[in-house]
Formats: structure tokens, C-alpha cells, sequence
């Protein structure tokens, strides 16, 4: 038996569409857009670590959504069963990204620095907005907003675990 690759997060089934089984997704990024009919993603598990193979019979775009139809989910209640959950690609087989772009799941847990070397936090979340990404990072007890463009974000180190960043005065002040 082969080792379980690590899963990584690339959408989130948000609602049934229709009553044939169709399901809309929001994506996290344009991983899935390009998927085809018999492209394999896994159904992500509540408290399991299993593997539900789902394989995708048909796929478009509806505004910042996509409407799935999969194999494997033929029905009203079926695909009802489904909501909530996560589409899950193994790491391997992620495309890659372009020079000075991250996934996400690279990005979360890592420190967060200013040019200065004053911590700023963990990176918990990221909100997508149709200017830029915004990066929520986690001080103590509260919430620090970074807005992921460039100059503000001045350099990503994986290897170190590092996010240095360079605020406008007033953002991060009160830290």
C-alpha cells in the first residue's frame, strides 16, 4: 500500500446546484478551473483521514463560483450530503506557481515580520478580494490585517518560515 500523500485544501463545496447532483464550489484560486472531465480530486473527510475519490463528469465557471458535476454524486441528497466539505488534491500533483507566488497552505502558520524585525504575528487566514489578497495575522489577541501587495510584502522566506512585510505608518502602530 502507498503512503497517504498530504492533502492540500483547494475549494469548498458551498451549495447543491439544481436537482441532478450538481454542486457550485468556491475555489481557492484557479487550481480546479482548469479541471476536465475525469479529473480526480478527494472529498475531504469530517474526522477521518480516508479518501473519497470524486471524478469530475463536467465543470464551468458561474461568476467567482464553479458548478461541478461529479461520477460519483448523482442526486439531490447525495450531493447535500456533501456540503460543507473541502475538494483535496495531493501536493504532488499541485501545478506549479510563478515566481513570487504561494499557495495558500504555504503561506498559513508562518511568522510574520516588519523590515525592522518587530514581530507582527502568525499568519492564520487570507482574505480573497478582487484588488489583492489580505493577509490576516494573528497578534496575541487580535487581528492584524496585511494587505498582500507589493512593497507592503517585501520578501517570503518558506525555507525560514518568515513573512517580512514593511506597513504604512499607522497600520500596525499600536502593536
Amino acid at each position: 500500500m502507498e503512503p497517504l500523500s498530504r492533502l492540500i485544501p483547494v475549494a469548498k463545496i458551498v451549495r447543491t446546484h439544481g436537482v441532478r447532483g450538481a454542486l457550485k464550489v468556491h475555489p481557492y484560486g484557479e487550481t480546479l478551473a482548469g479541471g476536465t472531465p475525469g479529473f480526480v480530486c478527494y472529498l475531504g473527510e469530517r474526522g477521518s483521514h480516508g479518501r473519497t475519490t470524486l471524478t469530475i463528469s463536467s465543470l464551468r465557471m458561474q461568476g467567482r463560483h464553479l458548478v461541478i458535476h461529479f461520477d460519483e454524486i448523482t442526486g439531490m441528497d447525495e450531493a447535500q450530503a456533501v456540503v460543507g466539505r473541502e475538494l483535496l488534491l495531493p501536493e504532488e500533483s499541485l501545478p506549479p506557481v510563478e515566481e513570487g507566488e504561494y499557495y495558500h497552505f504555504q503561506l498559513l502558520g508562518l511568522s510574520v515580520v516588519t523590515t525592522e524585525g518587530k514581530g507582527v504575528g502568525t499568519m492564520k487566514s487570507i482574505i480573497e478580494t478582487p484588488a489583492h489578497d489580505v493577509y490576516v495575522v494573528e497578534h496575541e489577541a487580535k487581528e492584524v490585517l496585511i494587505p498582500a501587495v507589493e512593497g507592503v510584502v517585501v520578501e517570503v522566506d518558506l525555507v525560514k518560515g518568515v513573512i517580512t512585510v514593511d506597513p504604512p505608518r499607522g497600520l500596525i502602530d499600536d502593536l
